[in-house]
């Protein structure tokens, strides 16, 4: 049985909020329900005939985006030769990585906590299901009566993706940060080596997921903005883009508004900023506007002195931006950013680019399936099972089906492994917003497994 969850986007706590320990023990519920029905096996001979026999183990495989460690407003306090595009890495630039993975192990501790107690072996189910006597059938209507119970080896691997990047990079002064995480969280990753991007680099995950006929990975190399190079160990326009712009904003915004404000605001100053910060999770980020403008609502501070201290901001932010090596290259980006500096030096309001944005339907909620790249990366491979992270946006897509070598009718399916995030989604007949938590999850069977089933996906929210 394998199972695999993807972008958590858990955080140094800097930068907005992330999802708590509860889901992480609805988790490991969920886990166990499905170990269960895993273990609950069909008699090749006769599909109608079920019999329970517990798994042996379970692999765990997490696919990126799991510690987030861009979206950390650390780095906006870091002299420009540690950024994370850096070319020179030296003892300083390592030691801000470190600092920012601790503060990730820390502020997330309990969610870890139970990810360790799953590989440490808490995780049980049944030893044996025995037929129910007559009364309990006529009582509770069962037909099967559980007997002990016995614990299930779990192996928790980390593939990482373009928000993680930093644990892929080869250097010896990545082993001591690495390995904490290990600990921590209980991986069956090698020591001392670094977590892989490509199952190709890893023996044990390959195996894994060849003998569940699937091919995962997080899916970032076919985004341009996140992944601009052939190595993974390097920085992208993605990363500017979340430190420079979406972590360093609503800083800027705050202390515009204080210079502006007044005199006793400080507790709708402090709401409305740490609102911002949830930006990062709209989707398209075309919202933000519409986002700003409910929350400005929402906090009753003044239209005038917000929409000019957001001018202000946006101005000082987008310069420094513009002037990053790695965006000077990005001509699309570049001139994006020349025509909102122009669109700042004039007299629009917050909320008519909100009223815009909606008349012309850039705010609809869409989003871009990766199903393309599936069917692509699937042609050459006899699997069943494409799986990517990434996008945010959990799907089952049916791809094709084809005959396998022994001469049997197989399926190929692309899955996409959604978030654990807020989401915010904005109204179909208004600006305004319905904000809940999300959680997917994906599991997949050998054919012994779950009654012949090869796999099952879930994906369920939480009203905020």
């Amino acid at each position: 049985m394998l199972v695999i969850i993807s972008d958590l986007h858990l955080t140094d706590g800097t930068s907005g909020e992330t999802i708590s320990d509860s889901a992480f023990r609805l988790f490991k519920n969920r886990l166990s329900d499905m170990a269960y029905d895993a273990s609950w096996r069909s008699d090749e001979s006769d599909g109608k005939k079920e019999f329970y026999k517990p798994v042996e183990e379970i692999d765990l495989l997490l696919l990126g985006d799991i510690c987030d460690m861009i979206r950390s407003e650390k780095w906006n306090n870091a002299v420009e030769n540690i950024m994370p595009w850096t070319s020179l890495r030296e003892e300083a630039f390592f030691n801000k990585v470190e600092e920012i993975s601790d503060g990730i192990l820390e502020r997330n501790a309990m969610s870890f906590a139970i990810l360790k107690d799953i590989a440490s072996g808490e995780l049980r189910i049944p030893q044996s299901m025995e037929p129910a006597s007559e009364q309990e059938k006529n009582i509770q209507k069962i037909k099967y009566s559980a007997h002990g119970s016995v614990s299930i080896k779990v192996n928790i691997y980390y593939m990482i993706g373009n928000h993680d990047w930093f644990y892929f990079i080869d250097d010896p002064r990545m082993n001591k940060i690495r390995n904490k995480v290990i600990d921590q969280l209980g991986l069956a990753n090698e020591r001392d080596k670094p977590f892989p991007h490509d199952p190709d680099k890893c023996a044990a995950i390959k195996q894994l997921q060849e003998t569940h006929r699937v091919y995962a990975i997080h899916g970032d190399e076919y985004d341009k903005t996140n992944f601009q190079t052939p190595n993974r160990d390097t920085s992208s326009v993605g990363d500017v883009v979340v430190i420079k712009l979406l972590n360093e904003i609503p800083k800027k915004i705050q202390g515009c508004i204080e210079k502006r404000g007044k005199a006793g605001e400080e507790d709708k100053i402090a709401l409305f900023i740490n609102e911002l910060r949830e930006i990062d999770n709209l989707r398209p980020y075309s919202l933000a506007p519409a986002w700003i403008t409910q929350v400005l609502k929402e906090t009753k501070l003044d239209d005038q002195v917000v929409n000019d201290a957001i001018k202000e901001a946006l101005r000082s932010v987008i310069k420094n931006f513009r002037s990053n090596t790695i965006v000077a290259k990005d001509f699309k980006l570049k001139y994006g950013m020349k025509i909102a500096e122009l669109l700042l030096s004039g007299h629009f309001s917050i909320q008519t680019l909100s009223n815009l944005i909606r008349r012309f339907g850039i705010n609809k909620d869409k989003f871009e399936s990766y199903k393309q790249f599936a069917a692509s990366m699937c042609k050459d491979r006899e699997l069943d099972f494409f799986i990517m992270g990434h996008t945010h946006y959990p799907e089952v897509v049916p791809l094709c089906s084809y005959i396998d070598k022994s001469g049997k009718k197989r399926t190929k399916i692309y899955i996409n492994t959604g978030t654990w995030r807020s989401l915010h989604k904005t109204g179909m007949e208004d600006n305004s917003f319905i904000s809940y938590k999300t959680i997917t999850i994906t599991g997949f069977f050998k054919p012994d497994e779950r009654k012949g089933r090869p796999f099952e996906f879930w994906t369920g929210s939480l009203a905020l």
